[in-house]
């Protein structure tokens, strides 16, 4: 028969704590050895809303080799996401890779790691670096909020748009002005040029020109529009083809009494639509153009600072944009008494 193995009864032990509730022992306090991460992440900021800067505990450490440089722009443009090798490769050497492309990967790869966290070293598969992080088929980059300046342009042009659509022009183009502070040029300036990246640097450049519109638009909707007349002559010139700009220039001149004028903007847009493009106007243009020969009322600023982006393909009474500002705006008068 087998015996029983009885455990031996301690009569000098404390009996172990319950719960005065459930009667359950506590649950054991965290192993905070185990917790804690092995290579803690610096401090980092990154910047590509211009030259590309890296700054770890608010001193600058970009990379110096350009490729490192063109590596790490471009983890960062898909920060928090996967981007596999092959497509790494072609934005670095093109469609004509060195045969020993991986191996240099893997080496501009190490460099990076060690200019955004000096202290950390990655040994083995289960530890990983704080940052720049290996997966089976290719790198992510981890970015925090408010650590990269693509991030933050895109989260202030967020919260403009929510303030616009509220009414509130002052705000909303407060934020579209930090929003538009981040640039410090054109978006990865210094890099070298090639198919891939410049897919990347064009529609960034057209994200802010976009706001900028929108900026613009804010402005119009606090009655600034004599103030607006040169930025707008400027970036109308400097952006020919682009009719957002040409549509606000007309309005600001038309609101600030400057009718005539306003026709000649259009006369001018027209012939390079057709001359350059081989296009007319679009409908946007013309609209406004008809109302100011009909000498109709202006549209309401706060509708002019939504118009353009929104419903520049509809005429001002069918506007599905219009709505009334708060405070702080000029309501316009009939144009045909102004003149």
């Amino acid at each position: 028969m087998a015996s029983l193995s009885i455990p031996r009864f301690d009569r000098h032990r404390k009996p172990a704590p319950r719960h005065p509730v459930t009667g359950q022992p506590p649950a054991a306090a965290p192993d905070s050895h185990h917790q804690a991460d092995p290579f803690p992440a610096p401090a980092l900021r990154f910047h590509i809303l211009g030259p590309l800067e890296v700054y770890r505990d608010g001193e600058p450490c970009t990379p110096t080799a350009p490729l490192q440089r063109k590596l790490l722009a471009l983890l960062l443009l898909h920060g928090n996401e996967l981007i596999p090798v092959t497509r790494i490769i072609d934005a670095l050497w093109g469609h004509r890779p060195p045969r020993s492309a991986l191996a240099a990967l893997q080496m501009y790869v190490s460099a990076v790691r060690r200019v955004l966290s000096p202290g950390a070293r990655v040994r083995g598969g289960t530890r990983q670096h704080p940052v720049l992080r290996t997966q089976p088929s290719g790198y992510v980059i981890r970015v925090e909020p408010g650590q990269l300046d693509l991030h933050r342009f895109r989260s202030l042009s967020a919260d403009g748009r929510r303030r616009v659509a509220e009414g509130r022009c002052a705000e909303a183009g407060e934020s579209f002005r930090q929003a538009l502070a981040m640039w410090r040029g054109p978006a990865l300036a210094d890099l070298s040029r090639s198919d891939l990246m410049e897919r990347y640097a064009v529609p960034l450049e057209a994200e802010r020109l976009a706001l900028l519109q929108e900026r613009i638009g804010a402005d119009l909707c606090q009655g600034r529009s004599l103030e607006l007349v040169g930025e707008l002559g400027e970036l109308s010139a400097r952006y020919p083809l682009r009719e957002s700009f040409h549509q606000q220039l007309m309005l600001a001149l038309y609101l600030s009494g400057g009718r005539a004028e306003a026709l000649q903007v259009y006369q001018r847009a027209h012939r390079i639509m057709v001359d350059e493009a081989g296009v007319e106007p679009g409908p946007g243009l013309r609209a406004l153009q008809q109302m100011i020969l009909d000498g109709s009322a202006a549209p309401h600023p706060h509708h002019s600072a939504i118009w353009c982006p929104a419903c520049a393909d509809r005429p001002t009474a069918n506007c599905r944009c219009r709505r009334t500002c708060q405070a702080g705006v000029h309501h316009p008068v009939a144009v045909s008494n102004r003149w």
